[in-house]
């Protein structure tokens, strides 16, 4: 990839879209085609990805119909350490915990996220209803309807 290639963190919804029809799901998977392609780089926490398996198993027994494909949910985690950049690290940890500290009832795959982002000082992309980013002031977010590459 190249240095100057823009970064993004893809939180567990944005990623989740790869696999869906639903509204967003154009854009995600466009993102992913520009990162495979060196234009841009998409990473994400592995704790995006275990949320992502768990999810993902709820909705290939209640709602199938919103599946793009069938998928199996451990295909998904494989098929993002193929292609995204999956990463955590001792800075990405450390910043994971202060802000757990200070956001104590927010959830962890969301505080993951906003932990890479800030790791890597890039925004992160979430999906346009996500409500747990409204006050995280500390990062900088990028709805996925509003992501333009």
């Amino acid at each position: 990839m190249s240095k100057a290639a823009k970064r993004y963190v893809f939180g567990t919804g944005a990623f989740l879209l790869l696999f869906t029809r639903e509204r967003g799901s154009d854009n995600a998977k466009l993102a992913v085609l520009k990162h495979e392609e060196g234009i841009i780089e998409i990473y994400i926490h592995p704790n995006n990805l275990a949320e992502a398996y768990a999810v993902l198993n709820r909705l290939v027994d209640e709602k199938p119909e919103i599946l793009a494909e069938k998928v199996k949910p451990a295909d998904i985690v494989k098929s993002a350490y193929a292609t995204l950049n999956v990463l955590n690290d001792e800075e990405t940890v450390l910043k994971l915990g202060e802000l757990k500290t200070k956001y104590r009832n927010k959830p962890w795959g969301d505080l993951s996220t906003a932990a890479l982002s800030l790791r890597l000082n890039a925004p992160a992309v979430i999906l346009d209803n996500e409500k747990y980013f409204d006050d995280i002031e500390e990062v900088s977010i990028i709805r996925i309807s509003e992501l333009k590459i």
